[in-house]
């Protein structure tokens, strides 16, 4: 695992595939947040201490959770407030260009690299655990807010995907902040939103939060 320092509130630690098959861990008990991969997020924020000395300061930690081509992962953790989450959206594109440039490296290929540059900042993708994780979330949105949205399925994990569209910059990023206490955050790139296309059952293609809002609040 590496760690980097971002500021004095944030890391971001990069897993490797051998890190996970070390940890005897997959994807899933990552993001279904089972015992065993509760303990292991917990045991990489331990870790940071000793690696480079973070401390933390506030009562919450925020993660963002991101899986690499080689079937690794980008954990990125802050104690800072929710107004920190377009800066960790920056860091978390920065980090994913380092290790597309370094796959580049070993592997000759373009394609690592260019799915980086194609991080779209208008879209969000959040994974959740359970269908009920989506709707608890899709609740806590004002009913006044219009968002496009999508929602798919692959394998056990729920994603759902918000886009900009007209909302301002500033409510985009507060209902992304909202997200994270609900589920993980996904970069989207063209690349993954294809392969979730491809891979994944799309179980509503438009107007997603307003849909699953209703019927969560009947």
């Amino acid at each position: 695992m590496k760690y980097k320092k971002i500021n004095d509130a944030t890391v971001q630690c990069i897993i490797t595939a051998e890190d996970m098959v070390e940890y005897g861990l997959t994807l899933s008990d990552i993001f279904e947040r089972n015992e065993k991969g509760e303990g292991f997020l917990r045991d990489i924020i331990e870790r940071a201490h000793d690696e480079i000395g973070y401390q933390i300061n506030g009562e919450n930690i925020a993660m963002q959770i991101t899986p690499l081509k080689d079937k690794g992962l980008v954990v990125t953790f802050t104690d800072e407030s929710p107004l920190a989450f377009k800066d960790i959206l920056q860091h978390l594109k920065d980090v994913l260009q380092g290790v597309s440039e370094e796959f580049d490296r070993q592997e000759q290929s373009e394609a690592q690299r260019q799915k980086a540059e194609e991080f779209d900042e208008n879209r969000r993708m959040f994974a959740f655990a359970t269908l009920h994780q989506v709707m608890q979330y899709t609740a806590s949105i004002p009913n006044t807010l219009s968002v496009r949205s999508h929602l798919y399925k692959e394998g056990e994990v729920y994603y759902l995907v918000l886009e900009k569209n007209r909302l301002s910059y500033k409510m985009f990023n507060k209902i992304s902040a909202q997200a994270v206490e609900f589920g993980n955050l996904i970069a989207v790139s063209e690349e993954r939103m294809q392969y979730l296309e491809e891979h994944g059952e799309c179980l509503i293609t438009d107007r997603a939060v307003s849909r699953l809002r209703r019927i969560y609040l009947a």
